[in-house]
């Protein structure tokens, strides 16, 4: 999901929560943290910090992990670390080789407004044979060569592969520049199609689910 309204070429600083760890593995979500900011910040949309759960500053906010914030958390997330914005979530499962699989529920928030600017809910399956052909264009596209004769089955063997797949799909769903901030009209009560993105976007609330890959997404359910 990606705000219609929202500037997001106007967000300056953007910190990074480390994600709250709802699998087996419990170093895996510092990994996927730091995978992901690295991710974003080749968007170059805006500046990238992460904070994780070891860090003073974290225990400084009082903060529980969590997939929602109040208005006078985020007030208090904004002062302390003089953000923009906060990227948050979970990682709500995860399964290794043979049988790779990650599901992953994120935020980005407007620290001044409180305004949802972005999200995305997806489970990456590689039995998912839609999941193989994008893992095909992505080994073409972003890897090209120097894992023969292995070549794309790379990223359903490797777990590091893997999980900067996943990540580049993440990124990949928020613009490289700002091309969706307007002005709502009174007299739009309907969905909006952005032939450009290839996504449907419902205009007059914030939906609470979003989120299939752009390159696949046909709706926001």
């Amino acid at each position: 999901y990606l705000n219609p309204y929202a500037d997001i070429s106007g967000v300056g600083k953007v910190v990074v929560f480390e994600l709250d760890n709802r699998t087996n593995y419990p170093l895996l979500s510092k990994t996927i943290t730091d995978e992901l900011s690295q991710a974003l910040q080749k968007k170059h949309i805006f500046t990238l910090s992460t904070l994780h759960h070891t860090d003073p500053k974290w225990r400084n906010l009082d903060l529980d992990v969590s997939n929602s914030y109040s208005l006078a958390e985020l007030a208090s997330i904004r002062q302390q670390l003089k953000a923009d914005a906060v990227l948050f979530g979970s990682l709500t499962s995860y399964e290794p080789f043979p049988h790779m699989l990650m599901s992953l529920h994120l935020k980005l928030v407007d620290l001044r407004s409180g305004k949802l600017l972005w999200a995305i809910e997806q489970v990456w399956d590689t039995s998912d044979k839609r999941l193989e052909l994008r893992m095909k264009r992505y080994y073409k596209d972003q890897v090209r060569s120097g894992y023969e004769p292995i070549d794309w089955e790379l990223l359903i063997t490797s777990p590091r592969n893997f999980n900067r797949f996943v990540v580049y799909e993440v990124s990949a769903t928020l613009p490289d520049v700002n091309r969706y901030a307007r002005t709502p009209s009174s007299s739009e009560n309907r969905l909006n199609f952005s032939g450009k993105s290839g996504i449907l976007q419902k205009t007059l609330e914030l939906p609470q689910k979003a989120l299939k890959f752009a390159a696949e997404l046909t709706t926001i359910r």
